[in-house]
């Protein structure tokens, strides 16, 4: 491959497509992508918001701890409903 050529990596690539409601049954496809020109597309298409033009790795990094601790949350949730229904379901 050459500079600016980048072919997503297949055991990885399925993330990508994770959070795009409506992709979860879609087949995969692998395509590689001219990343100097489309960056340069992405860039210049201005009905997109900053961060998504001009990402940061900052910001990338906060959302993805947001994303993990709203996971967190949810997980207890559920331990503690799951716990809560066996104790009530032991009670009788």
């Amino acid at each position: 491959m050459r500079r600016g050529v980048y072919q997503f990596n297949p055991p990885y690539s399925y993330r990508v497509a994770e959070f795009l409601p409506g992709t979860e049954l879609v087949e995969a496809e692998y395509v590689q992508v001219d990343q100097d020109k489309t960056i340069a597309k992405i860039r210049r298409d201005e009905s997109l918001p900053d961060l998504v033009r001009f990402p940061s790795l900052d910001h990338m990094r906060e959302a993805i701890e947001e994303l993990r601790k709203k996971r967190a949350e949810d997980r207890a949730a559920r331990r503690l409903a799951r716990a809560q229904r066996q104790e009530e379901g032991s009670a009788q």
